[in-house]
């Protein structure tokens, strides 16, 4: 990622000056797990901090949806376990991934559990520092940019927009089987005058869109649903609600996809800026050895 080191190393000068770089790096370190935010999906995306805590890293445990190009900031030496999960399965259960940070930390590692988007934004990393702080195990959340918000930016969609939505409502699209009761309340949020950003909501889209509807949201309402954000591959779908679902279908998007619904999406014809092809000439080459 040579683009990407040169920048940094411009960028990191800056800070080093004002921050110096005892985090990750240095005397509280030992036996520690860091929980960092990878971003939407472009490796660019990544803070300085949580690119500064990758390259500290003995130990890396890392989702799916993690960019592989960040894992090539990783030491040589440190381990990479991967403990990625898809729809319908997955390698290794929660429980298990809170004991293995445990265990990593206990030997006296440093930790980073690099999780797509923001831990704290349906990322489970609550219930991981959760784990951690009753292990009794040292940690520290490093914030990363969550692709409710930059995934609708890369496909020319503002979330919030003076005059338009001064509301932003973000939701799962996935029940867990274990709550007997919806955690998402969809008849009250149709009554909401603003965006609706939905995450992991594609597979029961026509579910979605069949209640927003019943409760009486317009079928007119603007839908996009955005495939692989802030990539080459990412993929834009957009339409009315009451048609979206069937659109989606006909183009075969899949996870992992963003859903927003409201009138800022209207604006998309408008700001579109992102080219997907030119991302992949331009920086693709960038990110291979």
């Amino acid at each position: 990622m040579p683009r990407l080191h040169a920048e940094l190393e411009e960028v990191g000068g800056e800070l080093e000056q004002a921050f110096p770089p005892d985090h990750c790096k240095g005397m509280d370190t030992r036996g520690k797990v860091y929980l960092v935010g990878a971003g939407p999906g472009d490796p660019e995306l990544i803070t300085v901090k949580g690119l500064r805590c990758l390259r500290a890293a003995e130990v890396v445990v890392y989702d799916r949806l993690v960019n592989p190009a960040l894992l090539d900031e990783v030491p040589v030496a440190a381990r990479r376990i991967f403990v990625g999960k898809q729809p319908g399965r997955c390698s290794l259960r929660q429980g298990e991934i809170n004991a293995l940070l445990i265990e990593q930390a206990r030997l006296g590692r440093i930790v980073v559990r690099l999780k797509g988007g923001d831990p704290f934004v349906f990322g489970r990393g609550g219930e991981e520092a959760l784990a951690l702080a009753e292990a009794g195990i040292p940690f520290e959340i490093v914030p990363g940019i969550t692709s409710a918000i930059a995934v609708p930016a890369y496909a020319g969609i503002p979330v919030t927009q003076r005059g338009q939505s001064g509301v932003l409502t973000i939701v799962t699209g996935h029940e867990t089987p274990e709550h007997a009761a919806p955690l998402v309340d969809w008849e009250a949020l149709a009554k909401l005058d603003g965006t609706l950003v939905i995450l992991m909501g594609v597979a029961t889209l026509p579910t979605i869109s069949r209640r927003l509807l019943a409760a009486g949201l317009a079928p007119t309402t603007p839908v996009a649903v955005i495939e692989q954000g802030t990539v080459a591959q990412q993929r834009v779908v957009t339409g009315p609600l009451a048609e979206i679902a069937g659109r989606v279908t006909i183009a075969g998007l899949r996870s992992p996809a963003v859903i927003v619904i409201g009138r800022v999406v209207e604006l998309s014809a408008l700001l579109s800026w992102f080219a997907p092809s030119a991302w992949q000439e331009g920086l693709a080459a960038t990110f291979l050895p």
